[in-house]
């Protein structure tokens, strides 16, 4: 006597193939759990730094203060509303705070406001520090004669590149510093 499927297009499974499948499956599932204990994945949390940097406007960065607080070269921190009483629209305002650069020129824009980037003073010719010449608006090294305008872009040489940037952070009366490059390099002109 023939058995038959109660479907034609698939023929019977006998008891032992069944039996194997569901061993193999019962194996590979026991296996898998004990590879998951002895090999635990690592997190994937971001920082809150890096949450914070990439979007900034959730909700669990509201009180979150990004980088380090700018301090004047005196090592006092640095409060937005002092310093905006004080500055003048064009004003670059040396400040200490990350480990490097040692210093970074805050720019005060117009209306008196900081921008949202600092201008690292580190020549890209050999290394050296520039300074700040307020008179000529400028940005000088006092190794090779390398200048730059009032935003760090090459005016002469021996340098060939800009003047780096680091990102600023205003918020809580607070000006912090990022060690951390901008998306977008703000003195590039757009399309």
């Amino acid at each position: 006597m023939t058995t038959r499927s109660s479907h034609p297009q698939f023929p019977l499974i006998s008891g032992l193939q069944r039996r194997r499948f569901l061993q193999y499956m019962l194996g590979s599932a026991t296996a898998t759990i004990t590879l998951g204990f002895l090999w635990p994945a690592e997190s994937v949390e971001p920082t809150l730094e890096n949450l914070c940097s990439a979007s900034p406007l959730n909700s669990r960065c509201k009180d979150y203060l990004p980088g380090v607080q700018a301090k004047n070269k005196d090592g006092q921190p640095l409060k937005v509303d002092q310093l905006l009483s004080t500055a003048q629209p064009g004003d670059r305002i040396g400040v200490k705070g990350l480990a490097d650069p040692r210093l970074a020129y805050l720019v005060i824009t117009d209306p008196p406001r900081i921008a949202e980037y600092a201008i690292n003073p580190t020549c890209t010719h050999l290394g050296c520090t520039v300074k700040w010449e307020a008179n000529q608006h400028q940005f000088v090294c006092p190794c090779h004669g390398s200048r730059y305008d009032n935003q760090g872009r090459v005016v002469k040489g021996p340098a060939k590149r800009n003047l780096g940037l680091t990102t600023v952070v205003v918020k809580q009366n607070q000006v912090r510093l990022v060690a951390r490059p901008l998306a977008i390099d703000p003195r590039v002109k757009g399309p």
